[in-house]
């Protein structure tokens, strides 16, 4: 594997006794997030004593109950029979890829988004085509960008609220419009929403599933942040829309699943007690979590030479730094990122490795340790200001 600069200074100050502070984590475990130990020890032991392998290509029966009861506790009523597991959302993605698209057709991505869905999509055979959210309005889709970028080799609109990196989530009124537009060009929904439990919002968490009517839609997330176990690899995906729509597409996906069988069957035993018993650690976790982003907001906002939008949902944030930094015109975000390593010890993520290519960004996560949020931030702050 090449190594980028970025990646190849930070290996070498970290090699030199100097690593340098991370502040774009995604693993809640590595941020002092964990599960409650006696759960999954007790549920985990269940299996152990039994050891039984009866597997169903959909899920278990009592994973598909337990998933359909999360919804529906969101107000949200699901079909047991649409509801698949998997591995995780990137197995999910590569299923929904391989079995929407053949050679030569795409799918429509935000932009900017995880990248991710690249590789995935070189596995697939397909193209990504991207969409463009909006900065100048506060990281909104542009519907029209997106209406441009559909054609008859568009196979699946990806929309992530909330969003990774921007914070952003799609409005009811966003959500309507999308799906008008898609159902008009007869084009599925793929809604990513691994983050959902992270909405900071008012009200109820806006979904496609709940506030449309997608002629197809599927809606992925799973337990790696919703109860920071990202591990034991399970998520899931609902598949809704018409009726004929729906059942052949859950055959499909049904037939691929079952060549598999990748979900791990202890997991999918847990999960019933998972959800029925870790509300406390989820409701906990999201006052943590909230009040790390709390962090973020207060600190990044007395800074001058930053700009920000204020992350409705999810676990990240990217920021801009403003022109009239003192710094060399020529500078890059490579640059940046690399001159605040060297310089402040700190390691931001750059705009660019989320395809996002339009002055200085960055992006921090609100996972982050406070202790680790408030030194960093301060020593970038610093580092602005230097410059």
């Amino acid at each position: 594997m090449v190594l980028n600069r970025i990646e190849t200074t930070y290996r070498q100050l970290r090699d030199e006794g100097h690593p340098p502070l991370k502040l774009f984590s995604g693993n809640p475990n590595d941020e002092g997030f964990q599960f409650p130990p006696k759960v999954l020890q007790r549920v985990y032991q269940d299996y152990l004593e039994s050891q039984d392998y009866h597997p169903h290509s959909k899920g278990l029966l009592e994973a598909r109950q337990a998933i359909q009861n999360y919804y529906a506790s969101h107000n949200v009523v699901v079909d047991l029979e649409n509801i698949l597991l998997t591995s995780g959302t990137s197995e999910s993605f590569f299923y929904l890829f391989s079995l929407l698209c053949q050679p030569g057709d795409h799918v429509l991505t935000p932009n900017p988004s995880y990248p991710l869905f690249e590789h995935i999509a070189q596995l697939a055979r397909i193209e990504l085509r991207p969409y463009h959210l909006d900065e100048d309005k506060n990281w909104a889709v542009d519907i029209e960008d997106l209406q441009r970028q559909t054609n008859h080799r568009t196979k699946a609109i990806v929309l992530i609220s909330p969003n990774n990196p921007t914070g952003s989530v799609l409005s009811q009124e966003e959500i309507s419009r999308i799906v008008s537009w898609a159902n008009k060009k007869d084009v599925p929904i793929i809604c990513d929403e691994v983050f959902s439990e992270f909405y900071f919002g008012q009200g109820l968490f806006p979904r496609p599933i709940a506030v449309a009517q997608p002629k197809l839609c599927f809606t992925l997330n799973g337990i790696s942040k919703m109860f920071a176990l990202p591990g034991l690899k399970l998520g899931w995906m609902v598949v809704s829309g018409e009726k004929q729509k729906v059942l052949h597409m859950v055959d499909q996906l049904e037939t691929t699943a079952d060549t598999f069988l990748s979900c791990h069957i202890p997991i999918q035993k847990a999960l019933p007690a998972l959800i029925r018993e870790g509300q406390d650690f989820l409701n906990s976790y999201q006052k943590e979590v909230g009040q790390r982003r709390q962090l973020i907001r207060t600190l990044l906002a007395s800074c001058p030479q930053i700009d920000f939008i204020e992350p409705q949902g999810g676990i990240y944030l990217m920021a801009r730094v403003k022109k009239n930094l003192g710094m060399s015109p020529e500078i890059s975000e490579e640059e940046f990122v690399i001159r605040l390593m060297k310089e402040k010890g700190v390691f931001v993520h750059p705009g660019y490795f989320f395809d996002y290519e339009k002055g200085i960004h960055f992006v921090i996560s609100f996972l982050t340790q406070k202790e680790k949020l408030e030194k960093g931030i301060k020593s970038l702050m610093d580092f602005l200001r230097e410059n």
